[in-house]
């Protein structure tokens, strides 16, 4: 059962990223993906609110590198909640936090 769930968490993943980056509306996705709009609804639901399983995050490990810029080391995007640019690493306590 397990299995099942993890596989159909996946692909709602997947057709949930082609969708966002199709730029249609969730109907018209729908209907030209032949899935069901109130399904894809309840997972759209579930992936934006953070509702899904933990277990797609990974450990990141990074050596510690003082890097003064004025460009961008890194990104991290928030679905629909905006974007976190950062010009040097931050303290990785502050990320878990961030993220839990």
């Amino acid at each position: 059962m397990k299995i099942e769930q993890s596989k159909s968490q996946q692909r709602y993943q997947q057709l949930y990223r082609r969708w966002k980056d199709s730029g249609k509306g969730v109907r018209v996705f729908c209907q030209q993906e032949s899935i069901k709009y109130s399904t894809f609804r309840y997972w759209i639901k579930r992936l934006e609110t953070g509702s899904v399983s933990r277990q797609d995050f990974i450990e990141m490990k990074l050596d510690r590198v003082e890097v003064k810029s004025s460009h961008p080391l890194a990104e991290l995007r928030l679905t629909e909640k905006g974007t976190f640019i950062f010009y040097e690493l931050p303290e990785p306590a502050w990320v878990k936090a961030l993220l839990s």
